[in-house]
């Protein structure tokens, strides 16, 4: 499944005076900040009938009358007046949202049909949630860069996709990603050993440019999380991405390798809700796992891993199996090896792979990631 794309309805009404006829059009249009659309409330139409725009739900605004005022919102009526042709569209819908249509006329004397939409996505365009970022005027780089955190200089490689534009913001979806003891975040960034599976495991790839990737840099005792120095590292660098970059607030996934994938499930194992979905590969579950709130999670787990053993890997499937209410009834996922539970809660789907492999990543991790994930409507 896809997250379908976002529609602009256009439409026509035509209003009948005796044997004069009277056209105008409206076309809706999204907010280019803040994607609220108020209530707006045009002038006087051609015979002194007022038009006036519906409320938009959280989409853009529309147009108003050909001759007369404007209104805005996701429909209008005008009542009244000579030919005068209120009503606007629907508005653009979010990502993940749906636009919908928009019908009405008007006729002389009589009260025009008000138009009506469907809900529009909540971002009015940019898609999900859209954070504060997306109305920095600063434009960002990607690179390596540092952050404090209580006092301690973490490090982070940050991967912009190369439509990103200020101008013309759109909200992203934020993957952090997280390397094994052995490995570095440059060795994510490049798409290195284990596995050789790609730019940060294969995703930027499968993306498309669809998502803000950060490679997340231990210290060198590798994600120990000691004190929650590394939770806490993790929260500071979303922070910042909030204010300075345009990502989906409601979309933030993080993706881990070995002790980057224990790393990863310890952000699944509380009840924060800062993510949507998490996919540990090659993991083993933290202590204390204790979260309850239902979390869409992906993982894989090569059946010769002598490292992290299989077992380990199906402790952590079971803990998360329980956690969001799954059944024992599998489907076959798209990729060999790879199951999709049942009667998961609507937030909490579950996809198991396993491949004859050791302790690596899977082959295939960045598509399979990729279609798990971006499949996922906000909650």
């Amino acid at each position: 499944m896809r997250t379908p794309a976002s529609i602009v309805v256009r439409y026509f009404a035509v209003a009948v005076l005796g044997a004069s006829v009277a056209f105008g059009c409206g076309e809706s249009s999204s907010s280019s900040e803040d994607g609220g659309g108020g209530e707006g409330t045009g002038g006087d139409a051609a015979s002194g009938g007022n038009s006036s725009g519906g409320t938009s739900g959280s989409g853009g605004g529309g147009s108003g009358a050909t001759s007369g005022g404007s209104g805005s919102g996701t429909g209008g009526a005008a009542t009244g007046g000579t030919g005068a042709i209120g009503g606007s569209g629907a508005g653009t819908a979010g990502d993940g949202g749906s636009a919908g249509s928009a019908t009405g006329g008007s006729a002389q004397g009589g009260s025009g049909g008000a138009s009506s939409g469907g809900s529009a996505g909540s971002s009015g365009g940019l898609g999900g949630t859209p954070s504060t970022g997306c109305n920095a005027a600063r434009v960002p780089a990607s690179g390596r860069f540092t952050i404090d955190v209580s006092g301690t200089e973490r490090e982070y490689i940050l991967k912009l996709p190369p439509a990103y534009d200020v101008t013309s913001p759109r909200a992203y979806r934020l993957f952090v990603l997280f390397h094994g003891a052995a490995y570095s975040a440059q060795s994510v960034a490049d798409g290195g050993p284990p596995g050789m599976t790609g730019p940060y495991y294969g995703i930027e790839t499968a993306s498309a440019g669809a998502a803000i990737l950060v490679a997340a840099q231990a210290l060198s005792t590798s994600w120990s999380d000691q004190g929650g120095r590394d939770v806490a590292y993790v929260n500071a660098m979303i922070a910042r991405f909030k204010t300075e970059l345009c990502i989906d607030e409601s979309r933030i996934f993080a993706v881990g390798f070995s002790r980057g994938a224990i790393m990863t499930s310890t952000l699944g194992c509380t009840n924060d809700t800062t993510f949507r979905g998490i996919a540990p590969m090659s993991g083993s579950l933290p202590s204390p796992c204790n979260g309850t709130r239902p979390i869409a999670w992906w993982s894989s787990h090569g059946t010769n891993d002598m490292t992290i053993r299989p077992v380990q890997g199906e402790a952590v499937r079971d803990a998360f199996l329980e956690r969001n209410g799954c059944g024992t009834t599998t489907l076959p996922g798209e990729v060999e090896g790879c199951s999709i539970y049942q009667d998961c809660d609507v937030n909490g789907p579950v996809e198991w792979c396993t491949f004859e492999g050791v302790h690596e990543p899977p082959p295939y991790a960045g598509e399979a990631i990729w279609a798990f994930f971006s499949q996922l409507e906000p909650r």
